[in-house]
């Protein structure tokens, strides 16, 4: 039996990835594949290189914009992510996909052919800084000729990406749907992109609701108060992951122990 798990886009919401991954390790909950979108594919890329929850919240803690993005003159995107992939190349423990220690991929959108593509091989920084493109917001990645966007585009919340890798139980991560955050007190043009493309992707969302490709167990963290580009509030939604994880942590022991025990107690 193989545990996966799968971790929505959000932006600055992906810090509370972290803190349900602290859970997780905490339980001696260990999926065997994870699957990421937008920033869940940053986050679960740096887990399956090899980092341990607390060694990547370290890291991740000491994050700036600066590290990862800078501003563009509009023309694709009004903030450029190479130095995302730089970013990446320099803190990961592997340069390639197959290379990682727990099997993982990157969900990203292709304009051209108009569908999403789970990238399982390859060089890890592109395939995960194109997953991490938000249209609009962030430039293209172009691979090969192609040109990807954010795999939220498709698939914000990769759960049938994991089942197509072998998943037999999925563990899903949305801290996008959980998110309360008044968009009247953060109306700049930032904030009203990430707005329309939040509504556009919880809609979206609703479709799949009770299709054969939902999780068998989704942890929602409550986000109050925190805008999904406030990097600065790290440790808030690193709080925010841990407190839903640990108020869900009996009933999905329960649920593993009972599917014959993923964690070998």
């Amino acid at each position: 039996m193989k545990l996966g798990l799968a971790l929505s886009g959000g932006a600055a919401y992906g810090y509370a990835h972290l803190g349900v991954l602290r859970v997780l390790e905490k339980y001696g909950i260990k999926p065997d594949i994870i699957t990421g979108t937008s920033v869940g594919s940053l986050v679960g890329g740096g887990i399956a290189s090899g980092f341990t929850a607390e060694e990547f919240i370290k890291l991740a803690l000491d994050l700036k914009w600066t590290d990862i993005a800078s501003l563009t003159i509009p023309k694709e995107g009004l903030v450029d992510l190479e130095k995302l992939e730089q970013y990446i190349n320099k803190h990961f423990k592997v340069k390639k996909i197959q290379d990682t220690k727990i099997k993982f991929a990157a969900v990203v959108t292709d304009l051209v052919t108009a569908k999403g593509k789970i990238i399982k091989e390859g060089p890890i920084a592109p395939a995960i800084r194109a997953s991490c493109s938000i249209p609009g917001i962030f430039t293209p990645a172009v691979i090969s000729g192609n040109i990807y966007v954010d795999g939220g585009v498709i698939d914000n919340l990769p759960v049938e990406a994991a089942r197509e890798m072998g998943a037999d139980f999925v563990i899903a991560v949305d801290v996008l749907a959980g998110n309360r955050t008044d968009i009247t007190a953060h109306r700049d043009v930032f904030n009203l992109l990430w707005r329309s493309w939040q509504v556009a992707i919880l809609n979206m969302e609703k479709y799949k609701e009770g299709r054969d490709g939902a999780a068998d167990f989704i942890i929602t963290p409550e986000i109050l108060g925190v805008g999904p580009f406030d990097i600065h509030k790290k440790e808030d939604l690193i709080n925010f992951g841990e407190r839903s994880a640990e108020k869900l942590a009996p009933e999905l022991i329960k649920i593993l122990n009972e599917k014959g025990s993923f964690m070998g107690i």
